[in-house]
Order: structure tokens, then C-alpha cells, then sequence
């Protein structure tokens, strides 16, 4: 599919809720990151469950100015629990995906994916998850911040007193530095 543009990428029955663009190959040209949904789903999804389905794509810039499919993300993002957003960046080389979910407790969960040169996929390189009740003035807060390029989780939790976090202690501990790529990441529950 060299040389075709974004829309070819999104399969039918599905549209294009979001992009983002950056250079993620480091070849200065830049990339693109679609966040696709049922053709069916609101167009503003904020408040309401996440569709079934919905899905991140990445797309690679060509050298002759097209597109080519870099990775698809079918299990990634959320669903069923009610949305408060899906930001996507693309900084020095890698993709941010953070999403934000929840109802008596709300989780804002982020991804971070960096291509490996080794195999031409996309690898998960951290993983955050900060979860707290709003408003934050009853339940401590906590932090999960995974990096799978060092094998260091930090766990840091926000003390709550008098409604704001009055201070906050970490823990650091080894994870195993695991090699888990783009189109394996499944955070839903109900799938794993």
C-alpha cells in the first residue's frame, strides 16, 4: 500500500476519529497516528462508553510522499467505561497514547511506543497508570509508572489530607524488561 494517504488505511464499516502526526522512524518525514472507530460512533465520544473496536493505526511516511501501515493497536484502547478523552502525541521519536476513563474512580492510562529497528514494530517501552476519586479529597492517589526499556516500576502514592494531596511517597522495585509490542498490548479486562 506504498504511495496511498490515510483513508485507505481505515477499513469499511469504520471512520477517522483522530490523528496525530510526527516523525516516529526518525527519517524526517512525518508519520501519522489515526485513532479509528465504528462509522457509527458519535462523533464526540466524550462522556459516553468508548465503542467496541476502536482502534489505533499507525501509518509510516514513504519516500515517495504515501503512507504505509507501521502497526495496528486492536486492544489497546478502552471500552465500555465512560471517556473523559484520548490525547495521542508524538515526541522525540516515540507515540504517546493517554487515555482517560472512569467513573467513582477515574484511571488515566498511558502507553508510550517506540519503533525497534531490529524487527520494524512498534515496541511498548512504559506504561502509566495514575488513578484517583473525584474530587480528590477522600482516597489516596496512586501512580504506576512501568519503563520495560530499564526494568524499574515506581509506585508513587499521593496522601490525601483535607482535599488536596498533602504529600506523596514512592516505592521503586525491578520489573522484568519485557518486550511486548504495539499490536499485544491489551489493557481491557474483559479480553485478557
Amino acid at each position: 500500500a506504498g504511495g496511498a494517504r490515510g483513508a485507505a488505511f481505515v477499513p469499511g464499516g469504520r471512520k477517522e476519529a483522530a490523528r496525530v502526526a510526527g516523525d516516529l522512524d526518525r527519517d524526517a518525514r512525518a508519520d501519522t497516528v489515526l485513532h479509528v472507530v465504528p462509522a457509527d460512533a458519535p462523533d464526540d465520544m466524550l462522556h459516553t462508553a468508548a465503542p467496541e473496536g476502536h482502534a489505533l493505526v499507525i501509518l509510516l511516511a514513504d519516500s515517495a510522499g504515501g503512507l504505509r501501515r507501521g502497526g495496528v493497536a486492536p486492544d489497546l484502547l478502552q471500552v465500555l467505561a465512560p471517556q473523559y478523552g484520548l490525547e495521542m502525541r508524538i515526541r522525540n521519536g516515540v507515540l504517546v497514547a493517554e487515555q482517560s476513563f472512569g467513573m467513582s474512580w477515574v484511571v488515566v492510562l498511558t502507553h508510550r511506543f517506540r519503533l525497534d529497528p531490529a524487527t520494524g514494530r512498534f515496541l511498548l517501552i512504559g506504561r502509566d497508570q495514575y488513578t484517583y476519586t473525584p474530587p480528590i479529597n477522600r482516597d489516596d492517589t496512586v501512580k504506576i509508572s512501568e519503563n520495560y526499556l530499564t526494568g524499574v516500576r515506581l509506585t508513587t502514592t499521593g496522601h490525601v489530607r483535607d482535599g488536596v494531596v498533602a504529600r506523596e511517597s514512592t516505592r521503586r522495585e525491578q520489573i522484568p524488561r519485557s518486550r511486548v509490542f504495539l499490536e499485544d498490548v491489551n489493557d481491557n479486562p474483559e479480553d485478557a
